[in-house]
């Protein structure tokens, strides 16, 4: 059944990963030696997989309870019974531009991701989006593309990712001009397949009369200004302190050595401009429970709406464990770490770190972790700093590029969880959009880095280009075939209804020829009788 497709995928990736701990050695970095130590073989075996599932919940704690509060935000906006109605009422303004929503969906995700510099928070607009997106009269895949597909497009063009600037020791200023034309690039690319592609069906929607609708959109956009606020980080972007003296100025007011913010808020409360996902959950709980209070849904009621949000989340939520347990699986094996060093190692330092951070989006599916495991890991082997630079780049544009069609990419397992949308069907829809997009993000890397490939990228880039133009072809082949069969096969059934119709005109023609000379028979015989009738009058006259 196709919702639990997304569940085999991780365990057959989780089961690749463990046959690849059994064939390659382990490494890891010596930190008394200031190197990579290779080691021996370590697999990851049954046992380990236990220990390693509990460590990726403890770990990832966070987004899994993230994901169940999504689901209890939801469940409460559903159990006032006005969410269907204003998802309705937003899909009647754009009923006669369906396109300008598509659009807007895009540019929203995509631009609020590169400036957040964190895909996970946007989860939280994207059930809404995919639900106006289907009262339009789009399918999953396309609705999936237009929200989920633009928050990863945003994290390739992100302005600043903080983690990656650290290790690379990178600037926001550090090839922006190289992130701002990956973002236009990949937005635009993305407007323009969903529309082309996308063959909405016919609706028509009327507009529902709707009391008390504008608190609950007054909720999301309370939502997203927070968001800014305290997801985008003003320091790095701008140098821009006044949030953070403003916080440690309510902090450091006491009564009787008391901090009243500490004590009434708490201390995990950060500035903004420093907010986690902790932060975001904390957000949603508390504009929960204000909708709930406004809307005056009783306290049981509440309690049953948490319980169905946490019930039909919880599947969610399980993906994103197990999705991170091939992560805690893979860096405890220690076998990727010999794998990046010996990538590491080519000539073509462009073409290496682009299969790195390809590789990256399958083993290590979040974001924080890719980024600190990965390209430290790249250090030890790459000691060329002004590389660095360069790797920050190829790095934030691939790695999120590749989760559109990585089997462990969490918001992709997650949307298509949510429509019930097979992998297989994913990539199938996806795959030609990606390749190229890959072939123009890759010609920008080369351009960026051209003093740091060889001719081996050159040959790469044209066995894509190679491979981009054989499943066009071949998908053009694939229509034109299965045109022919249908017009073969319409052709094949109006050849007996054409027969059975000339049989039958040939039936009513002979039909008609027996008939005519019956009648002329009967007439004769009328003849024939009125001479035998008269021929008797005759003859009694004569008598």
């Amino acid at each position: 059944m196709k919702k639990y497709n997304i569940f085999k995928v991780l365990l057959l990736v989780l089961a690749a990963a463990i046959i690849v701990s059994f064939l390659i050695p382990s490494s890891t970095i010596g930190y008394y030696t200031s190197g990579i130590e290779k080691g021996t073989i370590n697999p990851i075996n049954f046992v380990d997989s236990i220990s390693n599932g509990l460590t990726s919940f403890s770990v990832f704690i966070s987004a899994f309870i993230f994901i169940l509060s999504i689901g209890v935000f939801y469940a409460v906006l559903k159990k006032t019974g006005k969410y269907e109605a204003v998802i309705n009422n937003t899909a009647v303004k754009f009923q006669k531009k369906k396109g300008l929503f598509l659009v807007i969906s895009i540019l929203t995700f995509g631009i609020m991701t590169a400036v957040i510099g964190d895909v996970m928070p946007m989860l939280i607009f994207v059930p809404a989006f995919i639900d106006i997106a289907k009262k339009l009269g789009y399918d999953s895949k396309t609705s999936i593309a237009s929200t989920v597909g633009a928050i990863l497009l945003g994290s390739a063009g992100s302005l600043y990712t903080n983690y990656v600037n650290q290790i690379m020791s990178a600037t926001v200023s550090s090839n922006i001009i190289a992130k701002i034309v990956i973002l236009i690039l990949g937005l635009g690319s993305l407007i323009l397949f969903t529309i082309l592609t996308s063959k909405p069906e016919k609706t028509n929607l009327e507009k529902e009369e709707v009391k008390k609708g504008l608190p609950m959109m007054i909720a999301f956009d309370v939502i997203i200004v927070f968001l800014i606020l305290g997801m985008v980080s003003w320091n790095g972007f701008f140098g821009f302190e006044g949030f953070t003296n403003f916080h440690k100025t309510l902090t450091d007011f006491k009564v009787f050595d008391v901090s009243l913010f500490n004590a009434i808020l708490g201390s995990t409360l950060t500035a903004f401009g420093e907010w986690t996902l902790y932060n975001v959950i904390v957000l949603l709980v508390v504009t929960t429970v204000i909708l709930a209070l406004i809307y005056k849904i009783k306290f049981d009621g509440l309690l049953e709406s948490i319980a169905s949000g946490i019930r039909r989340a919880l599947p969610y939520a399980m993906i994103v464990i197990l999705a991170n347990l091939v992560l805690v699986g893979v860096y405890n094996s220690g076998f990727y770490t010999t794998i990046i060093t010996s990538i590491a190692g080519m000539t073509d330092k462009v073409l290496s770190g682009t299969t790195l951070s390809a590789l990256s989006s399958v083993v290590y599916p979040d974001y924080t972790y890719a980024t600190q495991f990965t390209l430290s890991t790249i250090t030890y082997t790459i000691t060329d700093t002004k590389f660095y630079l360069v790797l920050a780049v190829i790095f934030q544009v691939i790695y999120s590029l590749f989760l559109l069609i990585s089997p462990t990419s969490i918001l992709v397992l997650l949307g298509l969880q949510r429509e019930n949308v097979s992998y297989k069907e994913w990539i199938k829809y996806i795959y030609k959009y990606f390749l190229g997009l890959l072939i123009v993000f890759f010609v920008l890397i080369m351009v960026v880095g051209r003093n740091y490939i060889s001719a081996l990228s050159y040959v790469v880039l044209a066995v894509v280009i190679v491979m981009l133009v054989l499943f066009v072809v071949l998908s053009v082949t694939r229509k034109d075939t299965k045109k022919q069969v249908k017009k073969e096969k319409v052709e094949v059934k109006e050849e007996p209804v054409k027969e059975e119709k000339k049989v039958v005109k040939e039936e009513k023609k002979e039909e008609v020829k027996t008939k005519t000379p019956a009648k002329k028979t009967t007439s004769a015989k009328k003849e024939t009788s009125k001479k035998t009738t008269g021929t008797k009058k005759n003859t009694t006259k004569k008598k």
